[in-house]
């Protein structure tokens, strides 16, 4: 794909030395006080973790909203000599871009949180679903623990943490190619992305458009219909921008 053609040795290796910064950041933040077990490091429930929506917004965000309108200006201008058939090829390939560095970054934000545990703790055992873990410590009412034991299995909990993170990433990318498929200065695309997804995933509470849909909080893992819900929600807002962007791509014109 043209996209992975543009990405030099130094942009790959100062966007991931980035992407480890903040993520080794949020996991020292999840280290402080109780946390015994694997997802303690991965998704605190006191905030912090590889996972965190930190991690995304502080992250992912700026990572994907500066690099992304690079790549697609460069792989852009050595196509100016593109025919209308396949305009939709190119537009493609920023897309498979998107999801390829989307799983790759998924796969750190986990691989990264095992690390931790095993370092931390000296296991990667989950106790959540134990009186031994972080959620019996957080749970007011102890009498309601037995409602969380079924809910929060180490499938289950992988489960919807990185499909979770890999669409919140996926959106968080084909938002960035919306963009910059509709505004043509980098630093529009910068900025807009920034207030609109930053904004929304920090400081969201009952109300979300965007990344708030990633958050997760205790009261989540007991509410199986809203983990589908934000998993649908991102499936269908990525299926839209896909679409317009799309659409938008066909009457480009690269001859400018």
């Amino acid at each position: 794909m043209l996209d992975f053609k543009y990405v030099t040795p130094k942009m790959m290796a100062v966007g991931l030395a980035y992407f480890i910064f903040i993520n080794g950041l949020s996991i020292v933040n999840a280290s402080k006080g109780m946390s015994n077990s694997l997802f303690d490091y991965v998704i605190n429930m006191r905030g912090g973790g590889s996972a965190d929506i930190l991690t995304l917004v502080l992250g992912v965000l700026p990572l994907f909203s500066l690099i992304i309108p690079l790549l697609m200006d460069q792989t852009e201008r050595s196509a100016v000599v593109l025919r209308v058939r396949r305009k939709r090829r190119l537009y493609m390939s920023h897309v498979f871009f998107a999801a390829m560095v989307s799983a790759l970054l998924t796969a750190t934000m986990a691989l990264t949180g095992l690390f931790a545990s095993w370092i931390e703790t000296g296991h990667v055992h989950n106790l959540w679903g134990s009186e031994k873990g972080t959620i019996y410590f957080l749970l007011d009412d102890k009498n309601v623990f037995p409602l969380y034991i079924p809910h929060v299995t180490s499938v289950k909990v992988w489960a919807y943490i990185l499909s979770s993170r890999f669409l919140a990433l996926l959106f968080i990318a084909v938002f960035v190619i919306f963009l910059k498929a509709s505004i043509k200065k980098n630093v529009y695309v910068f900025f807009t992305s920034l207030i609109l997804l930053g904004t929304d995933g920090l400081f969201s509470e009952r109300w979300s458009l965007f990344l708030g849909k990633a958050q997760i909080k205790l009261e989540t893992w007991l509410a199986p219909t809203e983990q589908m819900f934000n998993l649908t929600y991102f499936l269908l807002g990525i299926a839209v921008m896909f679409f317009i962007g799309a659409k938008i791509y066909d009457r480009k014109e690269f001859y400018q």
